[in-house]
């Protein structure tokens, strides 16, 4: 039962393209660490580090200058790895939707101080902060991993300024450092 202080934060949506396409962005962002996007912009600078010294030393004929073209090319895509992760999920998603578009669900997630509530036709769970493994949030939606593969969403449009703030507080209290927010490495 919840206090009457921090009521329960309640919405019923019908999943939309762009829902779906949000999901499945934040769940890729969320699923790979800060020192993993360093790790791979680190080895994307390395490269194209590479490429210009090897075209300085090595650069007399045109296949040397190739394979250097297509390093440095390499470089440049890890550099914006972390950009373009979120385009190509959410057109794959998008691509997903629309073929299997007779799939979609209506919804009603409920956050509380105890935990999430899940109600889908075919489904339905009370999901106590213990069993959740994370959450993610970005400008679109609040994104909940419940582990092994398993995982939940609540789209912002549905919800007001105050009831993501409420949010927010109770995944900040109850999940800590699981909880982490776009545009800050971790929330704890």
């Amino acid at each position: 039962m919840a206090d009457t202080d921090h009521p329960d934060v309640c919405a019923s949506f019908l999943v939309t393209r762009e829902d779906y396409a949000d999901y499945r962005a934040a769940a890729g962002k969320s699923a790979i660490s800060p020192g993993e996007f360093l790790f791979v912009r680190l080895a994307g600078a390395a490269l194209l580090l590479c490429c210009f010294v090897f075209l300085l030393v090595l650069g007399d004929d045109w296949q040397r200058f190739a394979l250097d073209a297509l390093l440095g090319i390499c470089g440049l895509f890890l550099i914006g790895w972390k950009s373009m992760l979120p385009l190509w999920l959410r057109a794959r998603a998008g691509k997903f939707y629309d073929e299997n578009n007779r799939l979609v669900e209506a919804y009603t997630v409920t956050v509380s101080g105890e935990g999430i509530a899940v109600e889908k036709p075919r489904y339905e769970a009370q999901l106590p902060y213990a069993m959740i493994a994370g959450a993610y949030e970005d400008k679109k939606i609040f994104f909940f991993s419940l582990g092994a593969g398993r995982s939940c969403f609540l789209p912002k449009r549905c919800l007001t300024e105050e009831e993501c703030s409420r949010i927010r507080k109770y995944l900040s209290l109850a999940l800590q450092e699981k909880f982490q927010q776009e545009g800050a490495q971790i929330n704890g």
